[in-house]
C-alpha cells in the first residue's frame, strides 16, 4: 500500500498477489489485484501485467496487459463563471470600504473588452490547456515506452459520473502503440463482446486519438479523434439499462463516421461527420412525460469553433427524425459586449402525416389515433446582436402549411365539449380535482351573457391578434424572441387564447417538448373546427381565475360578488390581468385594488383605446374607476387632469405588469 500524503491523500496505489521476477535483461511486475485513486478517478486492475526493460540507463515499458481493468471518473459539475452584466456597469461605483475596489476592477474589465480591448477580457484558452495534457500525457507514456512496445489491455470497463447521472462503457480493448511520429491510443469492443452480444450484423465501433510526439514539420501537430463504425448495439458498448435515462439498450443501435479535430494551437475544435442512432429509448421530463421509444434520429455536421466560445459556424449540419428534415447553417459570435448570430434553417416540405409519423409515441401520446393530411414546410433566417437588438434583430420565415385534422379520435373530438363534460383541474395544493363544465352545467355561461369588456380585457392582456391569426401570432412569437434576448433570459411567452384553450382542455400543466407539441396540433384543429366565439366561449368557460377558481361565472362572483354581464371595464380588466398568475393577489386590506396595479389597469384601458376596442366615453369612465373587491359596482371618482405619469408608450404589446 501506498499512499501520497499520511492524512487525506490525493493519491493511493494498493495491491495484493504481487510477483516480481527478472530474466533475460527484463523485470516483471504482476498483480492478482490492483487499485489506484487519483483524485476524481480510481481504477481497478485484476491480473495486470508489467514487464520493463532497461534501456539508455531507465526502465521502460516493454508490454503492458491485464485481464480486467475498470475506471471510474466523477466529471465535475458544470457551474457558470461570475458575470457582470451592463446594468452594474453603468452603476456609480462604492467606497473601497464597501467592496468598491473589487467591483471596480469588474467593471473596469467589462468596460474595457466592450470597447475592444482583447487584454482586458483575455478568456483562459481551455483548448490550448486540453492540448497540452494530452501532449504531455501523450509524451510521458512515450518516454516509457520501449522499442516496439506493445501495449494491449482487454476486459478495459469505465463508469462516468457526474451528479445522479452514470454512463457505463465496456468491457472494451485498449490498445496504445507508435504511428508516424504520433501516439495512437485505440479503444473499441472488441470480436469478444460483440460475439457475446449474439448478433451477426454487428460491427465494432472504435475510438482512435492521435497525439503528435514531436514538432516535426512533417508530422500533423493536430490532435484528432475519430469515431468510426457500427451499426452495434449501447449494449454491446457497455451502456447499462437506465444509464442517462435510457431503455433498451439492447434493441438501440449507433452508427458513427465522424472525426474531430483540435488544432496545433489549441483555439479550434472541428467536427465534420455523421451518425445515426436507431430505436433510441429514453426517459427524459424535459421532452415528455411519458417514455419514449424507438426514436430514429440521424445526424450529419460540418462545423467548426472556438474553444473559448467567442465563435461557432456551422457550415451545414442537419438533423433527421424519421420523415422530418431540419437543415441549419450559419455561425454564432459572442464578447463580453454581444452575442450575434446570423443564420438560416428549413423544414423541407413534406407531408403532415409523415411528420406525425416521425414523432415517437410517448411524444405525441394525447394524439393517439389523429390522422393528418396535406403538408408542411418552413424556410427561414436569423440575424441579431445583442448589443443593438432593436436595430439589428431580423427573423423571417415563410410556411407553406395546408395541414389540416382528417380524423381525430372521439376522445379528443371537440363534440365533447357542446355538452356537459368532465375535467381534472388543480386545486391550491397542487392536487387534481375533477369538476363539471360545458353548456348546461352550473357555471356555464354563454358567449351573448359575457360583458364585451370581458373580451376586449383577453385581448389586450393575453392575444391581441386573436381575431387575425390562425391560432399562432408570428408577430408575437417575434417579439417574444426579441424579449428574452434582450433580458438573456425567458420573461416573455407568445402563448395565444387558442393555445392556452387547448392546454387546458387536454393537457398536463408539465413543461416539456412533447407538450408543447401535441399544444401545436391541438391548436390547429380548434381553430380548425370552431368559430373565434365559440373559441373564447370556451377559453373563458375554462380558464383558472384563481385557487379553484375556473371559469368566469366563478371568477365574476368570486372577486366581485356580481355576473359576468355586469363587469365593468375595470373589472374586466383585474380579471384578465392575473391570468398569468391567478394565484397571486393585488388588493390593499381596503378592499381596494392597489395603487401601483390600478395605475397598471389605467395603461391596459389606454391600449384598449388605442387599438380602438373601447370608446372615447367608455375611456373616460374606465378611468374615473376604483376597483373594490366584493363590490358589484367599482367605486367612481372625477379623473385628475392628465399628468407626467399618464403618458404610455405602446411598443406593441411589450408592456409588463408591475
Amino acid at each position: 500500500m501506498w499512499n501520497d500524503r499520511e492524512s487525506a491523500p490525493k493519491e493511493s496505489l494498493s495491491a495484493i498477489g504481487v510477483r516480481l521476477s527478472r530474466a533475460g535483461g527484463r523485470t516483471s511486475i504482476a498483480a492478482q489485484q490492483a487499485m489506484l485513486s487519483l483524485g476524481r478517478a480510481a481504477f481497478s486492475v485484476r491480473d495486470g501485467r508489467l514487464v520493463l526493460v532497461r534501456e539508455q540507463a531507465r526502465y521502460q515499458v516493454h508490454e503492458l496487459s491485464a485481464a480486467a481493468v475498470d475506471a471510474e471518473v466523477t466529471l465535475p459539475e458544470l457551474a457558470p463563471g461570475p458575470q457582470v452584466s451592463p446594468e452594474l456597469a453603468a452603476r456609480p461605483q462604492a467606497p473601497p470600504e464597501q467592496g468598491g475596489s473589487i467591483r471596480t476592477a469588474q467593471v473596469t474589465q467589462v468596460k474595457r473588452a466592450a470597447e475592444g480591448d482583447d487584454s482586458a477580457n483575455a478568456r483562459p484558452n481551455r483548448g490550448a490547456l486540453v492540448r497540452e495534457a494530452l501532449l504531455q500525457a501523450a509524451r510521458g507514456i512515450d518516454l516509457t515506452l520501449g522499442e516496439g512496445a506493445k501495449v494491449e489491455v482487454a476486459g478495459v470497463t469505465a463508469r462516468l459520473k457526474r451528479g445522479t447521472d452514470t454512463l457505463n462503457l465496456g468491457p472494451g480493448s485498449l490498445a496504445v502503440r507508435r504511428e508516424a511520429g504520433s501516439l495512437v491510443v485505440e479503444l473499441s469492443p472488441g470480436e469478444t463482446a460483440i460475439a457475446g452480444a449474439g448478433a451477426d450484423a454487428q460491427q465494432a465501433l472504435t475510438f482512435r486519438l492521435r497525439v503528435p510526439l514531436n514538432d516535426a514539420q512533417e508530422t500533423s501537430q493536430e490532435i484528432v479523434a475519430d469515431v468510426q463504425g457500427g451499426p452495434i448495439w449501447l449494449s454491446t458498448l457497455g451502456v447499462h439499462e437506465g444509464d442517462l435515462g435510457l431503455f433498451d439498450v439492447a434493441r438501440t443501435s449507433i452508427v458513427s463516421r465522424a472525426r474531430v479535430v483540435l488544432s496545433a494551437d489549441g483555439r479550434t475544435l472541428g467536427v465534420d461527420g455523421e451518425g445515426r442512432l436507431k430505436n433510441l429509448s429514453l426517459r427524459s421530463p424535459a421532452l415528455a412525460d411519458e417514455p419514449i421509444a424507438g426514436l430514429d434520429l440521424a445526424w450529419r455536421a460540418k462545423a467548426h469553433g472556438k474553444l473559448d466560445g467567442s465563435k461557432l459556424v456551422a457550415e451545414d449540419a442537419e438533423i433527421d427524425l424519421g420523415s422530418m428534415r431540419l437543415i441549419a447553417r450559419g455561425e454564432y459570435e459572442h464578447s463580453a459586449a454581444s452575442h450575434r448570430v446570423r443564420g438560416s434553417f428549413e423544414v423541407p416540405l413534406t407531408a403532415c402525416q409523415s411528420l406525425l409519423d416521425s414523432a415517437p409515441r410517448g411524444v405525441v401520446a394525447k394524439l393517439h389515433g389523429m390522422r393528418l393530411a396535406g403538408s408542411f414546410g418552413i424556410k427561414g433566417k436569423l440575424r441579431f446582436d445583442t448589443a443593438s437588438l432593436d436595430r439589428t434583430f431580423s427573423l423571417d420565415w415563410g410556411v407553406s402549411n395546408t395541414c389540416r385534422v382528417a380524423e381525430m379520435p372521439r376522445e379528443l373530438s371537440v363534440d365533447q365539449f357542446k355538452r356537459a363534460f368532465r375535467r381534472l383541474v388543480y386545486g391550491p395544493g397542487g392536487q387534481r380535482v375533477e369538476i363539471e363544465s360545458g353548456p348546461g352545467t352550473a357555471e356555464w355561461v354563454p358567449y351573448e351573457d359575457i360583458s364585451r369588456f370581458m373580451e376586449v380585457a383577453v385581448l389586450t392582456t393575453e392575444d391581441s391578434g386573436f381575431h387575425r391569426h390562425s391560432g399562432f401570432d408570428q408577430e408575437a412569437i417575434k417579439n417574444s424572441i426579441r424579449e428574452n434576448l434582450r433580458k438573456m433570459r425567458f420573461v416573455r411567452g407568445a402563448s395565444t387564447v387558442s393555445m392556452q384553450l387547448a392546454k387546458n382542455l387536454y393537457l398536463e400543466r408539465t413543461k416539456s417538448v412533447a407538450r408543447k407539441l401535441q399544444e401545436t396540433l391541438l391548436t390547429m384543429y380548434l381553430e380548425q373546427e370552431l368559430t373565434k366565439e365559440q373559441i373564447m366561449e370556451l377559453y373563458l368557460n375554462v380558464v383558472e381565475f384563481g385557487p379553484l377558481v375556473y371559469g368566469i361565472g366563478a371568477a365574476a362572483r368570486h372577486y366581485f360578488n356580481t355576473t359576468p354581464a355586469q363587469l365593468s371595464l375595470g373589472q374586466a380588466l383585474y380579471i384578465a390581468s392575473i391570468l398569468p398568475s391567478p394565484s397571486v393577489q393585488h388588493f390593499g386590506a381596503s378592499g381596494e385594488v392597489t395603487p401601483a396595479w390600478s395605475e397598471y389597469l389605467r395603461k391596459l384601458m389606454q391600449i384598449a383605446h388605442k387599438r380602438h376596442r373601447i370608446s372615447d366615453e367608455e375611456l373616460e369612465k374606465g378611468l374615473q374607476e376604483t376597483v373594490v373587491r366584493g363590490s358589484p359596482a367599482p367605486h367612481l371618482a372625477p379623473r385628475q387632469p392628465p399628468g407626467d405619469e399618464d403618458v404610455l408608450v405602446d411598443e406593441g404589446g411589450a408592456w409588463t405588469a408591475p
